[in-house]
C-alpha cells in the first residue's frame, strides 16, 4: 500500500515542454505532468518490508531546446540538469517516522522513470549517492539514452547478446565527474515497430560496476495536454495565461529502470536507508506534430486533434486571497494566487473543476492540486451544485486540498470561456484574448522505486 505525504514531499503531477503554467515563458515545466509518489509498500510476505521517499526537485522547468547552441564556432549549453532526490529503506515507518518493521530478506532497489518515449529518448541521466556528510559520490556515467536506442541513421538498434557500448564514446553534456568512471555495457534486446507504435526491451549491464539499465517500451492510452499561446485581443498583443487542450491517445511509453549495487540491502545489517540524486538533462528539442498547430474553434466542441480524442480544456488565472477577521467574516488580504479552471466534456455539455497552482511547501516547485471545499462570505461551508456552470461558485471562496494552507481563494468572476478574462453573460461582448499556435505538450508520468528479493534478481 502506498502513501503520499503532500506536506512533506514536493510532489509533481505534470511534465510539459516549452511553457510553464500561468504566463508565457521560454522554459518548460516539470510541474504539470509528473507524478512523484512516496511509498510504504508491504506484501503478504511478512519478512518483506520496504519504504521510500522521492522529493527535493531542484527546479520545475526544462527548456524545449537543443542542449548545444553554436555561436561563432563555440558550443554554448542551453539546458541545465534537473535533479530529484530519493531515499530508499529496508524498513517501514511508523507515523512518528521511527522504525517499524525491518526486512528479514535481502533486497535490491531500482529507480523507475515512466514517461513518454518522445521525452525519455531525448534525455541524459546520471545518478549519485549522498554520503553521510551530505556530499555527492557519482555512481554512474552520464547515460545518453538515444545511444541505446538509435543507430547513426536514426533507426532503432537491435542488440545481440555480447554487443557492447562504451560510454566513453558518448558526447559529454556537462556530466558530473566527481568519481565518475566510464562503463563498457553489455547490450541485449530491441524494439519492434516504428517511432509511432513500438514495443520491446533494451537492457544494458556493466560487469565492472554492477550497474544495470533497461528501457521497456509499451503502447499506452495516455491523457496529455497541448498548450496554445494566448494573447490579449487588442493591438498590444500581450501574452496571457496559456490555453491547454486536454487529449487522449495511444502512444509509446518507456519505463527506464536503473539498478545499482548501492541500492542493495543485506538482511543481516539491520535497519538502513540510502539516499541518491538522479540528474536529468534534456538534449534535443521536441519537434513533434503537435507543435505549431494553428488554433481552431472546433476544438472547443471536442473535435479530434491530430488523431487524439479531445476530452476538455483548462487554463489558469489569478485569484484574490481572503482571510477571516475577528468576527469571522472574510476580508481581502491583498495577496493573490493562481487557480486553474478545467472543463471536462460530457454528454451534458461539461463538468467544471477548480484547482490551485502553488507549492505545497516553502521552496518547492508549484504543482496543481484540487480546490475541494467551498465557503460563503461568512466563512461558513457552502453547498455547491453540479459544477456544470461557473455561476455555481460565484460569490464563494475555495480552500485547496493542501489543508487550505493558502487561505480562502476568491472565485468571483471566474469563467470557463478562454476568450474572456472575467465572466460575462453578454455573448456580444468583445474578446479579451485571442488563441494562437500550439507551443507546448504535457503527459502524465511517474517516478518511483521498485524492490525485489535478491533471490529474484541474481544472475
Amino acid at each position: 500500500m502506498s502513501r503520499t505525504n503532500l506536506k512533506k514531499f514536493p510532489i509533481a503531477r505534470y511534465l510539459a515542454f516549452l511553457l510553464i503554467t500561468a504566463v508565457l515563458f521560454t522554459g518548460a515545466t516539470f510541474s504539470r505532468y509528473s507524478s512523484f509518489t512516496s511509498g510504504d509498500l508491504e506484501t503478504i510476505i511478512s519478512k518483506f518490508a520496504v519504504s521510500y521517499e522521492i522529493g527535493d526537485m531542484s527546479a520545475a522547468t526544462f527548456a524545449n531546446a537543443d542542449y548545444w547552441l553554436t555561436i561563432s564556432d563555440d558550443k554554448v549549453a542551453m539546458n541545465a540538469a534537473r535533479s530529484v532526490r530519493f531515499t530508499v529503506r529496508n524498513y517501514t515507518l511508523r507515523q512518528d517516522e521511527t522504525v517499524d518493521r525491518v526486512s528479514e530478506v535481502d533486497l535490491q532497489g531500482s529507480l523507475r522513470f515512466y514517461a513518454p518515449a518522445e521525452f525519455i529518448s531525448s534525455l541524459a541521466v546520471q545518478v549519485v549517492e549522498v554520503d553521510d556528510s551530505g556530499g555527492y559520490v557519482t555512481k554512474t556515467p552520464q547515460y545518453v539514452i538515444s545511444e541505446f536506442l538509435y543507430d547513426e541513421n536514426g533507426n532503432f538498434r537491435s542488440w545481440n547478446q555480447g554487443d557492447t557500448v562504451d560510454t566513453e564514446n558518448f558526447e559529454d553534456y556537462d556530466a558530473r565527474e566527481d568519481g565518475a568512471v566510464d562503463e563498457v555495457l553489455y547490450m541485449n534486446g530491441g524494439f519492434s515497430g516504428d517511432a509511432n507504435a513500438h514495443t520491446g526491451m533494451i537492457s544494458a549491464y556493466c560487469p565492472g560496476t554492477g550497474n544495470r539499465l533497461s528501457i521497456t517500451a509499451s503502447m499506452t492510452e495516455t491523457e496529455y495536454s497541448v498548450g496554445f499561446y494566448r494573447r490579449s485581443a487588442g493591438e498590444a498583443s500581450l501574452s496571457a495565461p496559456q490555453f491547454y487542450l486536454d487529449c487522449v491517445k495511444e502512444i509509446p511509453f518507456y519505463a527506464l529502470d536503473i539498478t545499482l549495487p548501492e541500492m542493495f540491502f543485506s538482511a543481516d545489517k539491520g535497519a538502513r536507508q540510502k539516499s541518491f540524486v538522479v540528474f536529468i538533462t534534456v538534449l534535443d528539442r521536441n519537434k513533434g506534430e503537435d507543435f505549431r498547430v494553428q488554433w481552431d474553434q472546433k476544438y472547443l466542441q471536442g473535435a479530434d486533434f491530430n488523431g487524439a480524442r479531445v476530452t476538455g480544456y483548462h487554463f489558469d488565472r489569478d485569484a484574490a486571497i481572503y482571510a477571516a477577521d475577528a468576527s469571522g467574516a472574510l476580508v481581502p488580504t491583498g495577496a493573490k494566487t493562481t487557480i486553474r479552471i478545467k472543463k471536462s466534456f460530457s454528454d451534458n455539455g461539461g463538468v467544471i473543476s477548480y484547482w490551485h497552482v502553488a507549492p505545497l511547501s516553502e521552496g518547492a516547485p508549484s504543482l496543481v492540486h484540487p480546490v475541494t471545499d467551498f465557503y460563503d462570505g461568512t466563512g461558513g461551508a457552502a453547498v455547491v451544485g453540479d459544477f456544470s456552470t461557473v455561476m455555481t461558485v460565484h460569490g464563494l471562496y475555495g480552500k485547496c486540498s493542501n489543508g487550505g494552507a493558502s487561505g480562502f481563494i476568491s472565485l468571483a468572476g471566474v469563467t470557463d470561456d478562454p476568450y474572456h478574462a472575467e465572466f460575462t453573460a453578454d455573448e456580444s461582448a468583445a474578446d479579451d484574448y485571442a488563441i494562437d499556435k500550439s507551443l507546448s505538450k504535457g503527459y502524465a508520468t511517474k517516478l518511483n522505486v521498485l524492490f525485489a528479493q535478491m533471490s529474484q534478481t541474481e544472475g
